[in-house]
C-alpha cells in the first residue's frame, strides 16, 4: 500500500495548540504596546509637551511600563510551559496516527516541531530559568554582602529566599526534563525512523498521483494578487516605517545624545526643526502602523476567501494544479489563527493600558471597561482558533487528497531523480 501525507490532530492537541497561539499574540501585544507607549511618550514630551501635561498621559505611560514588566516576566515563564505542553499533546496524537493509519506520515511541519522529545524543552527551559534566577541571586547576595544597609532590610531578604526556592523549583524542572527524556527517547527515535522511511513514498505516491489525476488550469483565485504583489506592498511599507523610525530616532539624538547627558537646547530655527521633525515621524509612524492593520486585515481575509474556495473546489474530486499554489493554504497557519493571534495582541495590549490606568489612578479611560474589552478579545481569539483545529484538519486532509501537493519542502520525485542522473554524467 501506498504512504501518504496526512494531517495529525486531536482534542487535546486542539486546545493546546490554541492556547500556544494566543500565546504568541500575547507576546507580540506586549511588544507593540511597549514601542507604542515609546513612541508616544517620546513624541508627547518633544513636539506636543503642552498637551501631553494636559491630558496628563505620563502617569498612564509610566504605569502601563511597569504592567508590560510584569506581562513580561509571566509570558516568559508561561509561555515555555504551554509549549512543552502542545508538543506533548502533539506527539501523542502523531503516536495514535502512526497506529491507526500505518502507512500515514504526519504533516512536515509537525515532524519538525517533534525532532525531540517533548520533555527536552522541559529540560532546556529549567535550565535556562536555573542561570537567570541564579544570576540575579548571586548579584543580589553581592549587594547584600557589602551594603550593610541592604543587610537590615526584610524585603531583600526575602527577595533572595525567593530567588533561592524558584533556583531550588528550576533545577527540579530540569531533573524532572532528563527524566522524561529518558523515557521517551525511544518513542521518538522509533517514530522519527518511521517518518524519514515513509516521507519519501508518500512523496512519490503523491507525484504519481497528481500525474494521473485530471489536469486543470490554476484558478485565478488561487494566483491573484500573486505572493509577489504582496510582498512588494509589504516591502513598500517596511521601508516607509524603517524611514520614519529613522527620522525618529534621529529626532531623539539630537535632543539629546546619551542616556545620561543633559537635554540640548538649539538656537531657532533649529529647535522647531526638531520638535516638527519628531512630530512629523510619530505622524508617519503612525500612519504606516495603520497602513500596517489595513494590509495584515486584507491579507487575512483574502487568505480565509481563498480557504474556502480551494476546499470547496477540492470537493469536486482530484485535480491536477501546481503543488506551489496549494502548499501555502495546507503548510501555513490559517486565516483563523491569524486573526487569533491578532484578537490577542490587540486585547494584551487593551489589558496593558487598562491596567496602567488603574495603577496610575487615572480618570483618563473607564480601566473596566478596557480591561474587560481586551480580557474579550483574547478570549474569543482563542476560542475562535480552538473551534477551527477540527475544520481546520478536515479541509486541509481533503485538499492534500484531491491535489496530492507532497512534503512541501522535498523536490518531485522527477526533479531528483534528473538531478541524480545529472551528477552521474558530470562525475
Amino acid at each position: 500500500m501506498d504512504s501518504s501525507f496526512v494531517e495529525v490532530s486531536s482534542p487535546a492537541w486542539a486546545f493546546w495548540r490554541a492556547f500556544l497561539d494566543t500565546c504568541v499574540g500575547l507576546v507580540v501585544g506586549t511588544l507593540y504596546a511597549f514601542l507604542a507607549i515609546l513612541v508616544m511618550g517620546i513624541v508627547g514630551e518633544d513636539a506636543l509637551s503642552s498637551l501631553y501635561r494636559e491630558i496628563d498621559l505620563d502617569p498612564v505611560f509610566r504605569a502601563s511600563m511597569g504592567a508590560i514588566l510584569a506581562a513580561g516576566a509571566i509570558l516568559a515563564i508561561g509561555v515555555p510551559l504551554v509549549m512543552i505542553a502542545e508538543r506533548s499533546a502533539a506527539f501523542r496524537a502523531a503516536e495514535a496516527v502512526a497506529l491507526s493509519r500505518p502507512d500515514g506520515v504526519p504533516q512536515r511541519q509537525l515532524r519538525l516541531e517533534l525532532s525531540k522529545p517533548p520533555s527536552a524543552h522541559l529540560q532546556t527551559f529549567g535550565l535556562v530559568l536555573f542561570w537567570c534566577v541564579a544570576g540575579l541571586g548571586f548579584l543580589l547576595a553581592l549587594g547584600l554582602l557589602f551594603d550593610e544597609d541592604l543587610r537590615e532590610d526584610v524585603e531583600f531578604w526575602i527577595a533572595l529566599a525567593v530567588m533561592a526556592a524558584v533556583a531550588l523549583l528550576a533545577e527540579l524542572v530540569r531533573r524532572a526534563g532528563r527524566r522524561g527524556v529518558a523515557r521517551t527517547q525511544e518513542r521518538v527515535s522509533a517514530q522519527q525512523s518511521r517518518w524519514e522511511r515513509l516521507a519519501s513514498m508518500a512523496d512519490a505516491a503523491d507525484a504519481r498521483r497528481r500525474a494521473a489525476s485530471i489536469e486543470m488550469e490554476t484558478p485565478r483565485w488561487l494566483t491573484t494578487p500573486s505572493a509577489k504583489t504582496v510582498g512588494r506592498i509589504a516591502n513598500i511599507l517596511l521601508a516607509a516605517t524603517f524611514v520614519a523610525l529613522a527620522a525618529f530616532m534621529l529626532s531623539v539624538f539630537l535632543r539629546q545624545q546619551c542616556r545620561t547627558c543633559d537635554p540640548v537646547t538649539w538656537a531657532e530655527p533649529v529647535e522647531n526643526g526638531i520638535d516638527v521633525l519628531s512630530l512629523a515621524s510619530g505622524i508617519a509612524i503612525a500612519a504606516c502602523a495603520a497602513a500596517g492593520v489595513v494590509a495584515w486585515l486584507s491579507g487575512v481575509a483574502l487568505q480565509f476567501g481563498r480557504e474556502i474556495a480551494l476546499a470547496r473546489w477540492a470537493a469536486q474530486g482530484a485535480r491536477r494544479v501546481s503543488p506551489i499554489v496549494v502548499l501555502p493554504l495546507i503548510t501555513r497557519n490559517r486565516a483563523v489563527v491569524r486573526l487569533q493571534r491578532g484578537l490577542a495582541a490587540v486585547g494584551a495590549a487593551l489589558v496593558i493600558l487598562g491596567t496602567g490606568v488603574t495603577w496610575a489612578e487615572s480618570r483618563l479611560l473607564d480601566a473596566d471597561v478596557v480591561l474587560w474589552a481586551g480580557g474579550i478579545l483574547i478570549v474569543s481569539g482563542f476560542v475562535l482558533g480552538w473551534t477551527d483545529a477540527a475544520r481546520s484538519s478536515r479541509e486541509r486532509q481533503a485538499i492534500r487528497d484531491a491535489t496530492f501537493p507532497g512534503d512541501g519542502t522535498q523536490d518531485p520525485p522527477s526533479r531528483r531523480e534528473s538531478r541524480r542522473s545529472a551528477t552521474g554524467r558530470r562525475r
